[in-house]
Parts: structure tokens; C-alpha cells; sequence
């Protein structure tokens, strides 16, 4: 089955090949197996010409972002630098750190471990949204998901809008702060 997520990203895929675009896959957030493969782009048939990490590559321990580049992009500086001015380019403890947590992402199988935590989690969460009115959508690839907290289902109203001002998120930051009382870290808007 086609999932709209799959759909879009190949659609963009064949777009931009048409009209020879590069196609960059930002995996700061989704790579490094928190979709339950090494990068999320892997979800569908796409092959991006660069893709940006960051935080999976040291698990945040140290600063270290890297872009990853095809070969045709790797072609043009063969014979030259590629000056992009990082502030931790290349720092030697940065790269030892991201060696030994790449080594333990294999080793633990931590990637295969993502996947079956995330079935177990949306299995729950899909059980806890039958109790509780506030519980709406839920979307996840692996651990890496977002639940909308809502007023209502009918009409379906979320508990703060999309790009809330800071009055209108007054309600969702108490939910938050609950949330790390209780002990769990999540991004909320």
C-alpha cells in the first residue's frame, strides 16, 4: 500500500529529476534509526543527492553535523576543498565519539530494537486514544511520532492551533511541564 507520505516524497523525487533539482533529505531529526531504518528517507523508493545529519551521529554527546553527498556531487570536489565553515569541522573527538556510537547502533542492534518498541508503543497509544477524549491523531514511523492533544473529535479541534502565539500554547506547556514531571522528554507545540 501507498502511504500519502511515500507517495509525496517519490512524487517530489520525479519532479525534481524532470528538472534536474537536487533532492536533500534533512535526517537531523529522523536519521539514525529513530524511524526503525538507518535514515527515514528509506521508508520510500528515493535516492536524495545529499542528505544532513546531525544529533544520532554522537547521540548529542558532542556537536557534530555532516552532510552526506552522492557521488556526482562528491565528483566536483575531488580536486578541491568543499568550504562550509563549521565550527566543529573536523574535530577529532566529535568524529571518535560518532565512531563509537555508529558501532553501537550495529552492535546493539538498536535499529531492529527501534522497531519493535515502536510497535509496542503505537499499539498503546492506540489503546490509551480509546480513554481518553483529549488523545487524537497519532503518526509514527519506528519512535519517532506525534500525537495531536486536542479539545474535541467533532468537531476535531486541536488544544492549541498550528503556530500558536504564546497565549494560546499557555495550556499546552502545562501539559508539557506534566509530562517531564512524569518523566517523559517530548517536543511540544
Amino acid at each position: 500500500m501507498l502511504t500519502l507520505s511515500k507517495w509525496i516524497l517519490e512524487g517530489h523525487q520525479n519532479l525534481i529529476r524532470k528538472y534536474d533539482i537536487l533532492f536533500i533529505a534533512d535526517e537531523v531529526m529522523s536519521g539514525f534509526g529513530r524511524t526503525g531504518k538507518w535514515f527515514g528517507f528509506e521508508h520510500s523508493d528515493i535516492i536524495p543527492d545529499m542528505i544532513c545529519m546531525a544529533k544520532g551521529l554522537t547521540s548529542s554527546y558532542l556537536p557534530l553535523g555532516c552532510p552526506m553527498v552522492s557521488d556526482k556531487i562528491a565528483a566536483k570536489y575531488g580536486d578541491s576543498p568543499l568550504w562550509i565553515g563549521l565550527t566543529y569541522n573536523p574535530h577529532p573527538v566529535a568524529l571518535a565519539a560518532s565512531s563509537a556510537v555508529v558501532n553501537i547502533y550495529e552492535t546493539d542492534n538498536l535499529i531492529a530494537n527501534t522497531n519493535k518498541i515502536g510497535a509496542f508503543m503505537e499499539k498503546r497509544i492506540n489503546e490509551l486514544r480509546t480513554q481518553h477524549p483529549s488523545m487524537g491523531d497519532f503518526r509514527t514511523k519506528g519512535l519517532l511520532g506525534c500525537l495531536d492533544v486536542i479539545k474535541s473529535r467533532k468537531p476535531y479541534e486541536l488544544m492549541a492551533p498550528f503556530n500558536a502565539s504564546a497565549s494560546e500554547m499557555e495550556i499546552m506547556n502545562k501539559v508539557g511541564a506534566k509530562l517531564r514531571e512524569l518523566g517523559l522528554y517530548t517536543f511540544v507545540r
